[in-house]
This record gives structure tokens, C-alpha cells and sequence, in this order.
């Protein structure tokens, strides 16, 4: 038999030509922490099933990283749909509404209790315990679409009627067959990890690892789902659900209406903020924005200062950046680099110092932080708060209540700004947040900075660690969620950033999610740029913004 050299964990290993990546997996399942989902062979991404036929590096992945934490999560669902379609004859009642924490939010037409989520629940264990086998098929695309009209899944037929290729993967799991925009494990066998959280009587989540986590929970989401029901509603009001529905408008040549309709709900919801902050009779001072990145807070602050000028105030903005402590001061990371996320970077005692003057009517001095120095310096920058000023303070740690300890609550109203979107490509196959920001950077990132979308693409896993260390835990901080997303932005996104995507090289390690964020660009029709409003958050991403 011949052989092949396999370079796995900076080792060189012999095993014969056409070995499956399964059985090298076999071999090596006790020197990683969960269970093999999936591999790269020299760079190129590959299920267990494939067969190794020359010399070739490997590098598996497993739930604890963020290609295999997205495998897991929609092979999980797919156990979910066969175990609730086993127990009510249709998983078309269901759809996947969008991640919440460490799980996906999803939303039931028939009523659900605690019993039932116990019952599906063992069902799922049942198939898990069954390590039954997750096949991949290759169909015609017309008989796709006829197995899933027959079955009643509408949504996803219709997505299927924009694709342009002539086949399509679907998965089987017996003989239940779905899509997923997503590669899949092998075997059921894998999902060990997981739990159903009741959240009322028509939603539920489903509860998986996260990266550096195993512990499936669920937390106090209230407020992120109120804002989620808001954007429900509004998708119902518009009538656009998933990107066929969005596909057909753009094919209509209706989609200028639904660009306009929009841009005034958003602009009406910020100024809806605005007049909160009015109706407070002048008790807040100090107006705080926070959120993740790509999420639109830098036009959010100028365009909310706009209407709150409407209701007579005179907003005046106040930077965290230039209370950072001396660099010495600064703390470190693990690997001794300077930790400039931490709320430790930020000299917060003066920071409260210079605010409550503020509020008392004395002027302040602003300094201002030489970053090259690593010093703060007073450049003759002062500050004094008129009765109809109000500061504007946006940044990483603004909903930290450690950041202005010493200011009285009720002088202060925290705003969370994040693209949070309903939108779905079918009912099973949800548009990420995390995809919408990362595109929406990749875009400014070019832009503003000269940045490849390689090199955005490369540090986006620092970025989320820093978010979930950061931002995620103070969201329920706020008094108020700013939704940020626009129900047609991937068209108009997609036309900018796919030069930028297939420029990154089959050989870099970011080729893979470049792929992937082709292949999600595919299902939604492109849209042009040219209705869009100077003052729309997109033009923060896209350019010729008003507030540039």
C-alpha cells in the first residue's frame, strides 16, 4: 500500500494513501479537549469524510474554535429540527430567530411548556446516543425545491430559486433532509454539549458551548429581546423575512421604497431616544453609547446630537481615549503586552472627577493623551457645561458603571447600539450579527484605513474576545437598545465588498472565511448604492457620509 506523510501537531505521522480524515482523527481524539468536528488540509476546509491521497498538513478544529464552534452550533440545530419533527411530524413550525448569548433564540407556532422542551430534549440525546450518521447529498436544484414544497417548507424553496448553481448540498439525517449554510460533522454523536431554556410559551433556546466555554446558559436577556421583538415586528410590517423575500422586492424594482421606509424608521426610532432624554425635564447630563464593533456608534452620537439640538440642547463631546493612564500605569496581558481594552487602561478617578465639576458648573481642564508618549498633557483644552449642554460620551466601556461610579444615575442615560437583525436566509439559516458587523469593518477598515479585508479578517477573533470581555456583560446596563441594522443592507454591502474578499489568496489563513462570506453574499441580489441618505449609518461603512 502506498503512503502519505501527514503533518499534524508539528509532527510528521505515515498512514496509507487514501485514509479518511475520520480514522487519522481516530488516532488523535485524546490530544484535543472536545470532539474532532472537522479539519483544514492544506488550508483547504474538508469534512471527516474525506480521503487523504497525498503529503499534506492537517489542522482539526473542534467546538473551542470559531470555525468548529459554527459547525457544532448548526449541526446541533439540525439534530434539534429531526428530533422535533420525530415528535410532532414537522419541524416547519420552527424557525431559528437569531443567536442570544451562548445559544440560538428559537420561535415555535404551537405553543410550548417545560414538558415538551423535556421531551425533545431526550429525543435529541436519543439520536445523539444513536451516533447516527450526517450524510451529505448532492441534488438537482428543481428536485430540491420539490422535496421541500412537498414538505411544506416554502422558505426554503423559494431561497433555492436565486441560486444560480444547478445542484445543491443538502444533509440527511434517516430520512430527514435539510439545507444548511454550513458545513456539518459526520455523526450525531459529537453534540454532547448542550441544553433547551424555556424563554415563554412560543420561544426557546437552544444552548451550545462557546469558544473557551462549555457550559451552555442563559442569562438576563430581557432587553436584547425586546429589541429583537421590535425588529420582528418591523420585518412583519415590511413583509420581508428571509433574503428571497428581499430578492423578489429588489426583482420588483421596488427596493428605492423599502430603502426609504427604512432609513425613516431608524431615524425615527433614534429620535424616539432623543425625546426620551427631553421628556427627563433636563435631569440627564451625561448621555453614554456602547457597543460592538462596526455597529454605527460614531454616527449614532453625531445624528442623535442633531435631534437632541431639535429638543434645545447643546451637546459637546467628551473622549474616554484621552484618560487613559500613563503608560506605565498600564496594565498587562498575560504575554506581557499592554492591555489598553482593560477598565484599568482608564484613569477613572479623574475621569469622575472632571465630570462631576463639570456638573457643578466649574470649567475643566481636558487633557489630551499623547499616545506616542504614553502621557496625558494639558494643551489649554477646557471645558465648562452651560444649562442646556449636554456630553455626549461614547466608547468600549461607557455602560460600565465602573466608568462613572461617582456620578449619580439619574443624571445619566446609557445607550447600546448594535445592528441586531431578524433577517433570515430561510427559517433555519439565520443572518449573523457577527458576519454583518465583519463585513461592515472589512468595508471601513479598507477605507478609512487602508486595511485588506485579510488583515480585518485576521484580527476579528481579538475583536470578539475583547467584545464578550467587555461589552456583552453591560449590555443590560442600558436604558435603551439603538438597532442599527437595515433590512436591505447585505445587497448594497455585497457590491463593495466582494472585490475585497476575492482578493485574499487560497494559501492565507483567512481564505476560508472569505469563502464563506462569498457563498453568504450569493443569496442575496445586489442593490445599488445610490438611494441611500448622507445621513444613513451605512455611510459610515460605505462612504460620502454627511458626518464626514
Amino acid at each position: 500500500m502506498e503512503k502519505i506523510k501527514i503533518n499534524l501537531l508539528d509532527n510528521y505521522y505515515e498512514y496509507d494513501k487514501g485514509i479518511s480524515l475520520s480514522e487519522v482523527a481516530l488516532d488523535f481524539r485524546d490530544k484535543y479537549k472536545y470532539s474532532i468536528l472537522a479539519g483544514f488540509v492544506d488550508n483547504e476546509f474538508c469534512e471527516l469524510n474525506y480521503c487523504l491521497n497525498k503529503d499534506c498538513s492537517i489542522k482539526f478544529v473542534t467546538v473551542d474554535d470559531s470555525v468548529g464552534n459554527t459547525i457544532y452550533k448548526k449541526g446541533l440545530l439540525f439534530v434539534l429540527l429531526y428530533a422535533f419533527k420525530l415528535i410532532y411530524g414537522s419541524s416547519n413550525t420552527l424557525k431559528a430567530c437569531h443567536s442570544l448569548g451562548k445559544g440560538i433564540r428559537m420561535r415555535s407556532d404551537n405553543a410550548l411548556n417545560k414538558d415538551d422542551l423535556t421531551n425533545i430534549k431526550n429525543k435529541m440525546m436519543e439520536l445523539i446516543e444513536k451516533d447516527l450518521k450526517i450524510e451529505k447529498v448532492l441534488v438537482d436544484k428543481g428536485a430540491a425545491i420539490d422535496y421541500f414544497i412537498n414538505n411544506g417548507d416554502f422558505e426554503k424553496a423559494s431561497t433555492f430559486k436565486y441560486l444560480t448553481n444547478h445542484y445543491v448540498n443538502l444533509y440527511k439525517i434517516g430520512d430527514y433532509y435539510n439545507y444548511f449554510f454550513s458545513y456539518m460533522p459526520i455523526s450525531t454523536g459529537v453534540f454532547t454539549l448542550f441544553d433547551l431554556f424555556l424563554v415563554d410559551d412560543n420561544n426557546f433556546i437552544l444552548g451550545f458551548p462557546s469558544v473557551g466555554n462549555d457550559a451552555p446558559e442563559v442569562k438576563d436577556y430581557n432587553l436584547l429581546l425586546d429589541a429583537f421583538n421590535n425588529c420582528y415586528k418591523r420585518a412583519k410590517r415590511l413583509g420581508i423575512f428571509t433574503s428571497s423575500d428581499i430578492n423578489e422586492i429588489v426583482a420588483s424594482g421596488k427596493i428605492g421604497d423599502i430603502i426609504k421606509i427604512t432609513e425613516v424608521i431608524s431615524s425615527n426610532d433614534l429620535l424616539n431616544i432623543a425625546r426620551k432624554i427631553y421628556d427627563f425635564g433636563g435631569k440627564i447630563r451625561i448621555v453614554l453609547l456602547s457597543g460592538p464593533s462596526s455597529s454605527g456608534k460614531t454616527t449614532t452620537a453625531r445624528k442623535l446630537s442633531m435631534f437632541l439640538k431639535s429638543f434645545g440642547y447643546n451637546p459637546v463631546s467628551l473622549s474616554i481615549d484621552d484618560y487613559f493612564v500613563e503608560r506605565e500605569d498600564t496594565p498587562r496581558l498575560p504575554n506581557g503586552d499592554y492591555d489598553f481594552e482593560s477598565i484599568k487602561a482608564i484613569d477613572v478617578d479623574l475621569f469622575n472627577d472632571n465630570l462631576n465639576k463639570l456638573l457643578s458648573g466649574e470649567e475643566v481642564k481636558i487633557p489630551t493623551f499623547n499616545f506616542k508618549k504614553g502621557v496625558k498633557e494639558y494643551l489649554g483644552n477646557t471645558l465648562k457645561l452651560g444649562d442646556k449642554d449636554i456630553l455626549i460620551i461614547e466608547g468600549l466601556h461607557a455602560l460600565n458603571d465602573e466608568l462613572t461610579y461617582n456620578i449619580d444615575n439619574d443624571k445619566k442615560y446609557k445607550i447600546y447600539v448594535s445592528p441586531l437583525t431578524d433577517l433570515n436566509i430561510d427559517n433555519y439559516n439565520m443572518v449573523s450579527n457577527s458576519d454583518l458587523r465583519l463585513i461592515r469593518r472589512i468595508l471601513r477598515d479598507n477605507r478609512t484605513r487602508g486595511y485588506s479585508a485579510e488583515h480585518t479578517i485576521s484580527t476579528w477573533q481579538n475583536v470578539r474576545d475583547g467584545e464578550r470581555k467587555f461589552i456583552y456583560p453591560n449590555h443590560s446596563n442600558a436604558d435603551v437598545i439603538y438597532n442599527t441594522s437595515l433590512i436591505y443592507e447585505i445587497g448594497v454591502l455585497k457590491l463593495y465588498v466582494l472585490p475585497l474578499l476575492y482578493e485574499i489568496d487560497s494559501k492565507s489563513p483567512s481564505y476560508y472565511e472569505a469563502v464563506r462570506l462569498i457563498n453568504f453574499l450569493g443569496m442575496f441580489s445586489a442593490i445599488s448604492s445610490e438611494e441611500i441618505p448622507s445621513e444613513s449609518i451605512l455611510r459610515e461603512f460605505i462612504g460620502n457620509s454627511y458626518f464626514e
